[in-house]
């Protein structure tokens, strides 16, 4: 298109990221030599200095194809180069070689309800001939007492514990916990408990990272001395300072539920608006070019700070090097696009880390500024209000709007739920996050003054119950939400490929974009329909691992029935972790939870009397404690026998009293056991399947 040549930088990152990405799905099985991307550089120099002038017009070509093939390569080495385990000296390598170590904090600590959650790099192991230097980063989880509350970021530490390799998903549709590790470069955790480590050094961190943290944590001590509590100052710190490990479930749940949780998140936004107040407090300095110069350095400074307090989150470090470029543009009296803008800052990170590419966070954000981009003055043109008032609130919209209709396909692939009420809430919470964002620094710029800051204070806490309450009104309105959805990857490149398609129409009215959304529309169709004809013909047993917990799904069509322990029926979370996604997975849409303790249950798929259990042809045997059976001269014929809570069994009784297919050992039962059944099995030559160690049992039964 004739439009390209005005974008360098985004002609210049498509292939950049590709690289990226095929180096991360593949999980790099090339490795391609150090010398190859300084040769093609060099032949790229040649090329364009010495031969260019030799080389017929037509085949210049040739030349966008090899810059195209060069940052390709570009983004697959230098993801190559970023990834821990192909550093020999990385701690993968040598897990279970020793089981002491030194650590040094890497990451702000974070509490958690029963531990201590810290990211730490090792700096040594201990081995036969004395201390040997090895890298990589950890996650570990500290028993709560004295000592553990007070360690922070920068310590250094001995410990004797026992590293294990994260565990994959164990259910189906459950999140990959490892996978998300990994891209972080974490492969390995452990639990320290109390008494297994000492300290033995402190403040040996980053001092930049030091300070940030120090800046943050004396701000929320500002917000707490001036009587900043409880959700108030939940809502404060993750909006002013982007420490969000205040938030409890509830309050994450309703501003997820209203289409709000972008402003528990520092983003654009937020960034955005620290620029403008600073560049309007500072522009007495435009008149001088000395002054102008120091203006740019105090612009620059303030923003990268707000970014180290901020922990650097993937949003924040987009709009912080964003605005620098805008800084540096305005400060050389150049105009340039916003896309080129965003397409250089996303490089620049990239080039920083290509795993952040990996993050939620990095990939909304990018979608939200280049949908606004996009899509928000078409829109606004529709209907300009004369009205002030009426013109901010159709900006507000629009904004919304245009965000809402870049992310949602990324939002429905990963969170599952779509705010219907989004418009409404925004109109609430955009003005009130910028009251938020201008009090709150007030607050914090006049803690010298105790009687101004305190003022302060009261109409921050004010706006913020406001903004909550408000929340919380819209996200229990009948219909806030549609929760549920799910998104194959192919739909979600679908749902991409029709708003790509409407936005170059924006910019080239022509027919083509029209034919390529409709077809990608009849895709989109087509791929939904598929799946949903799957759905109900779908017949499934399911034993889960939930640790300590029993729970069993049976699935007919869009029908469940959970079988599982009071306590996790009565554990959302739990439920939501390991079970929840799986059935959004399969289409369900009527649900019935029962305990394992209910007598008779009697549905149109499913008969339960007290053990047995009847699902279509398939007969299920549960044993528990209280479990008893007696050999007879007609055996009974179970296809699954499934061992709970740990039964006391006898193999050769049970032998003698089943036919059976499968044994299963469900989650509830303790590792001795399990491993005992095991050994049994094997001489027994019995099919069975240990839930804790193999993950869930999934057998389809259509």
């Amino acid at each position: 298109m004739k439009i390209w040549h005005r974008f360098p930088f985004v002609r210049l990152l498509f292939p950049f990221v590709s690289g990226i990405i095929l180096a991360i799905v593949t999980g790099m099985p090339i490795r391609p030599p150090l010398f190859l991307l300084p040769l093609m550089i060099g032949a790229f120099i040649a090329f364009e200095f010495i031969f260019q002038k030799r080389i017929s017009f037509k085949f210049r070509w040739l030349l966008g194809l090899y810059i195209n093939i060069l940052f390709f390569l570009l983004g697959y080495q230098l993801t190559y180069h970023n990834t821990p385990k192909f550093d020999h000296r990385n701690i993968s390598h040598f897990s279970g070689k020793s089981t002491e170590y030194v650590f040094r904090v890497s990451e702000a600590v974070v509490e958690k309800p029963g531990s201590i959650k810290v990211v730490a790099n090792v700096v040594r192991e201990k081995v036969k001939e004395g201390w040997e230097k090895v890298n990589g980063s950890v996650m570990l989880y500290f028993q709560k007492d004295d000592l553990s509350g007070k360690i922070k970021y920068g310590d250094e530490f001995l410990a004797e514990i026992n590293l294990q390799d994260v565990n994959p998903p164990q259910n189906p549709g459950e999140f990959n916990y490892k996978r998300y590790l990994a891209y972080k470069g974490i492969y390995q955790q452990a639990y320290v408990k109390s008494g297994s480590w000492k300290l033995t050094g402190e403040n040996r961190g980053n001092p930049l990272f030091t300070l940030g943290i120090k800046v943050r944590e004396h701000f929320l001590e500002i917000l707490e001395t001036n009587g900043i509590k409880g959700k108030e100052f939940a809502v404060a710190s993750a909006v002013l300072l982007g420490y969000g490990d205040k938030l409890d479930s509830d309050q994450r749940r309703e501003f997820s539920g209203a289409g709000a949780m972008h402003i528990l998140c520092v983003s654009g936004l937020h960034v955005g608006i620290i620029y403008f107040v600073l560049n309007s407090l500072l522009a007495f300095m435009d008149k001088k070019r000395l002054l102008r110069i120091l203006k740019v350095v105090l612009l620059l400074l303030s923003l990268w700070l707000y970014a180290l307090i901020t922990g650097f989150s993937p949003s924040v470090l987009r709009a912080s090097t964003m605005f620098s470029a805008i800084v540096l543009g305005r400060s050389l009296k150049r105009n340039t696009h916003i896309y080129n803008l965003l397409a250089a800052s996303a490089f620049l990170l990239l080039v920083w880390n290509p795993y952040i590419l990996t993050e939620v966070g990095f990939q909304l954000s990018y979608l939200a500024v280049a949908g606004i981009v996009t899509f928000f003055k078409p829109i606004y043109n529709l209907m300009i209000p004369k009205n002030w008032l009426l013109d901010q609130i159709w900006q507000i919209t629009v904004v919304s709007f245009t965000a809402t209709l870049s992310t949602f396909p990324l939002s429905l692939f990963y969170f599952h739920r779509f705010p219907n009420l989004f418009l409404m809430t925004n109109l609430v919470a955009i003005p009130a996050s910028m009251i938020i964002i201008y009090v709150g620094l007030a607050v914090l710029l006049t803690s010298p003054i105790p009687f101004v800051s305190g003022l302060l204070a009261k109409v921050l806490a004010w706006v913020i119950w406001i903004l909550n309450t408000s929340v919380h009104w819209i996200e229990g309105l009948r219909f806030s939400t549609t929760d549920g959805v799910f998104l194959s990857f192919p739909e979600l490149l679908f749902l991409f490929g029709i708003t790509v398609s409407l936005a170059f129409l924006l910019f080239q009215y022509r027919k083509y974009p029209v034919y390529f959304a409709l077809g990608f529309a009849l895709l989109f169709l087509v791929s939904i329909n598929f799946r949903k004809a799957k759905q109900i013909t779908q017949s499934k047993f399911i034993v889960y691992n939930v640790n300590k917990r029993t729970a069993i799904d049976f699935i007919n069509g869009k029908q469940d029935i959970l079988l599982a322990d009071s306590l996790l029926l009565q554990d959302e979370g739990k439920q939501s972790y390991h079970i929840q996604n799986n059935r959004f997975q399969s289409g369900i849409r009527n649900i019935e939870n029962f305990a394992l303790e209910a007598g008779n249950i009697q549905s149109r798929f499913l008969q339960k009397t007290k053990g047995f259990i009847r699902f279509k042809d398939k007969t299920i045997l549960l044993l528990d404690p209280e479990s008893r059976f007696f050999p007879s001269s007609k055996k009974a014929n179970i296809d699954y026998l499934v061992f709970s809570k740990n039964p006391k069994i006898d193999f050769d009784k049970l032998l003698e009293s089943f036919d059976f297919d499968t044994l299963i050992f469900d989650s509830s039962n303790s590792n001795w056991r399990t491993e005992e059944w095991e050994t049994k099995c094997r001489e027994r030559d019995i099919a069975f399947h240990n839930v804790k160690k193999d993950g869930a049992f999934v057998a389809n039964l259509n």
